[in-house]
Formats: C-alpha cells, structure tokens, sequence
C-alpha cells in the first residue's frame, strides 16, 4: 500500500512539481523518490523532523489537489492507454504512436 502511494506521489510530483517551493518539492522527492526517512530529509534539509514531516505532508496535499483540478495525470494514463492500442495495430500506427508519444511527453 505504502509503494503504491509513494508511486502516485512520484508520478504526481513529475507532473505538478515545478509548482510547489523548492523546499516542499525536495523533501517530497527525498520522500518519495530517494525513499529517506523524515531524520534523513530533515538533517539533508537542516531542519527539525517536524518540519519535514510538514513540508510533504503540506507538498502532497497540494499535489492532489491539483491533480483534482486540473486531472493532468488521469489524462496522461487515458492517453497512453489510447497509444498502447495503437501500437498493438503494427505497422505505421506503431510509428505513428511513438511520435505522438515524443511530441506528448518532450520537455
């Protein structure tokens, strides 16, 4: 449970965490992506535990909450399911899908 949380916070972090402070946004990827505890973000951070501990419990919040609003990564999941059956015809469409995919998902 604890992974597939940490899963969606990962994918909601990629899409949305530009938006958040640097400070919210690097203790959330330490969190989630580095997989430290909260004394390990706080000490990388020089901050207390709490502070951590409030800093990605306040990212994530607003992580979700955009991703209620705006639904950048149902819509993500919806499209790359589309190319997936694309892909599956062969052929062109298979090029076709990954060009589609480049152009989706470039930065």
């Amino acid at each position: 449970m604890q992974t597939e949380r940490h899963f969606a916070l990962s994918l909601l972090l990629d899409a949305y965490g530009r938006l958040l402070t640097d400070k919210q946004r690097d203790a959330l990827d330490m969190y989630v992506n580095e997989d430290l505890s909260l004394s390990e973000i706080a000490e990388n951070a020089g901050t207390s535990r709490q502070a951590a501990q409030d800093s990605i419990k306040k990212a994530a919040q607003r992580l979700r909450e955009w991703e209620d609003a705006l639904g950048i990564c149902r819509k993500q999941r919806l499209i790359e399911a589309e190319l997936a059956r694309l892909c599956a015809l062969g052929g062109e469409a298979e090029a076709l899908a990954e060009l589609i995919r480049r152009i989706l998902w470039e930065e």
